[in-house]
């Protein structure tokens, strides 16, 4: 997604969804082409581009809209629950995240703060912080 495109964070719902592996692009496109709002931050790897949070996809339910097809999506495993309901991702995280990101959707990591465990130089790293933060209900901000 380009930066000029970002979508409006504030009116949707916003949800984490697991990909199959090294489908992030496709299941962001399937989610798109059924009017969800997605949010796909790439880092430059030595391969060239790869998503931030690999096989995560963050998606936007506008109010109007229901959530079950998202479950259905090719490419999707499944939402991201913690107990019974799905981990919601506050608008504070996903304006974080899109603000670091070029006008290709490209987040430059040697430019972020090395203590902010979300955009850590390895994946693992980032992808462990990312559920930690779902899994505490995203209460804790990146700086």
């Amino acid at each position: 997604m380009h930066h000029a495109d970002m979508p409006p964070f504030g009116d949707a719902t916003w949800q984490l969804v697991y990909t199959k592996a090294r489908a992030e692009r496709w299941v962001e496109l399937n989610l798109r082409r059924q009017n969800f709002l997605t949010l796909l931050p790439l880092v430059r790897g030595r391969a060239g581009f790869q998503p931030l949070f690999p096989r995560y996809v963050f998606v936007g339910i506008a109010p109007e809209a229901s959530a079950r097809p998202i479950a259905g999506t090719r490419g999707v495993q499944y939402i991201v629950h913690f107990g019974t309901q799905p981990a919601r991702v506050p608008t504070d995280v996903l304006v974080d995240v899109s603000s670091r990101m070029d006008a290709h959707g490209v987040v430059q990591l040697e430019k972020a703060d090395p203590m902010d465990p979300l955009f850590a130089k390895r994946a693992r790293e980032r992808t462990r912080a990312l559920l930690m933060f779902a899994e505490a209900g995203f209460r804790v901000k990146s700086a």
